[in-house]
């Protein structure tokens, strides 16, 4: 008997360009449609001579367009958003951020504010004023130089005060017009970020997969997300061109995806715990995300076992199918078992730092646990309690 569908709805995705060597239109694109100011955000990188970000602020200055520059570093905070939205005119036409989830999610919350000059404090979730989100906004066009968060996708922008909070700014109005997929982007990017933010891009796609409030949508794209990254890293390192071009490609895909399944089904206990995390160490979010997913998702699917709900059940049914996408040839009854070893091996592979790297220790992550029941956390398929929550963390130290 066919499953009822329960109610659900589903945010609104940008026009997305995407191909290899697509963001090559984007000059000629922005000179026919925003004929005006623009404001334009990258990080220090893309800024140099020779960059992408670069030349697309030369070529458009040089056909008479008044272009803003400003360059993110590092993690966003809510004072350098506020900052930049000062310094810019309320004509501007389009916002365009190139660059990586920071650069996108800064990108992104400006362009929101900058009609309004308002402050991102006014809206921040958790840590800022409470009021609505409902002033006029410019358009925002994305172009990722990583795969990986999908923030041309998603409808919030991640903000944070190291030792303070890491929240989101969140409304369907902030959602990108425009996305420019050029997987060809990703040749650039150092292999230890690529893999890092390709796992936060998995990452997500599991969790939004398993979430409490999956829809038919969300669903088929994050199998799809889920199918496309499966082999990625191993095509990038092939010597066969056409195979590593494919696994840039898929890479850059999926991780978009990712961001619209996020988008409108959530996340889990990964990126519940990973906010905290983000908030009070300089811990690399696809880094943290990576190592938690095995002992979180061994987590879960133990207390979904304890469990006699049809919901529960159709969870572990998930995380089987997700174990035969990963591993075909994983015997029958050894799924569940498969799948944590084989996220053990994706970790160990592509992101082998322990979190003691970066500050944390048994000693110190309470204030991550007091701090992650909200956001991210409600959307896991089980609740975990704290002693789970700490166990995690303490097993990929």
């Amino acid at each position: 008997m066919p499953q009822t569908i329960a109610p659900f709805q589903f945010a609104p995705m940008p026009h997305i360009h995407f191909g290899w060597g697509i963001r090559h239109q984007l000059i000629e694109h922005l000179k026919t449609n925003y004929p005006g100011r623009v404001v334009l955000i990258t990080g220090n990188f893309l800024s140099r001579p020779g960059e992408f970000g670069q030349i697309v602020r030369d070529t458009l200055m040089e056909n008479n367009r008044l272009v803003d520059h400003f360059t993110v570093s590092g993690e966003p905070s809510p004072d350098l958003v506020d900052y930049i939205v000062s310094q810019c005119k309320t004509d501007t036409e389009a916002v365009i951020g190139i660059g990586g989830g920071s650069v996108l999610d800064a990108a992104k919350a400006i362009a929101g504010l900058i009609p309004s000059q308002t402050s991102v404090m006014d809206y921040l979730e958790g840590v800022g004023s409470g009021k609505a989100f409902d002033v006029d906004t410019c358009p925002f066009i994305a172009v990722p130089t990583t795969a990986g968060t999908g923030s041309e996708t998603t409808k919030n922008a991640v903000l944070s005060r190291l030792g303070e909070f890491k929240k989101s700014f969140r409304s369907d109005k902030l959602l990108a017009k425009e996305a420019w997929l050029d997987p060809e982007l990703l040749l650039s990017c150092p292999r230890d970020i690529l893999y890092a933010t390709g796992m936060d891009a998995f990452t997500q796609l599991l969790e939004s997969y398993t979430t409490l409030k999956p829809n038919p949508i969300t669903d088929a794209l994050a199998w799809q997300g889920m199918t496309l990254f499966k082999g990625a890293f191993e095509a990038i390192e092939s010597d066969d061109e056409d195979q590593r071009q494919q696994g840039y490609s898929h890479l850059m895909l999926a991780a978009s995806l990712s961001g619209t399944t996020l988008a409108n089904a959530g996340l889990g206990a990964v990126h519940g715990l990973a906010g905290p995390i983000g908030a009070f160490f300089e811990a690399p979010h696809g880094i943290v995300c990576a190592k938690l997913l095995a002992p979180i998702t061994e987590m879960n699917i133990e207390t979904l076992q304890q469990q006699e709900s049809n919901q529960s059940r159709q969870t572990l049914d998930k995380y089987s199918q997700i174990a035969r996408l990963l591993n075909p040839d994983i015997k029958n009854g050894h799924e569940l078992t498969g799948l944590v070893e084989q996220l053990k091996q994706y970790a160990l592979t592509y992101t082998p730092q322990g979190l003691s790297e970066f500050g944390l220790s048994r000693e110190n992550i309470a204030p991550v646990i007091q701090s992650c029941r909200s956001g991210s956390m409600l959307g896991n398929p089980v609740v975990l309690s704290d002693s789970q929550l700490h166990k995690a963390i303490t097993l990929v130290l």
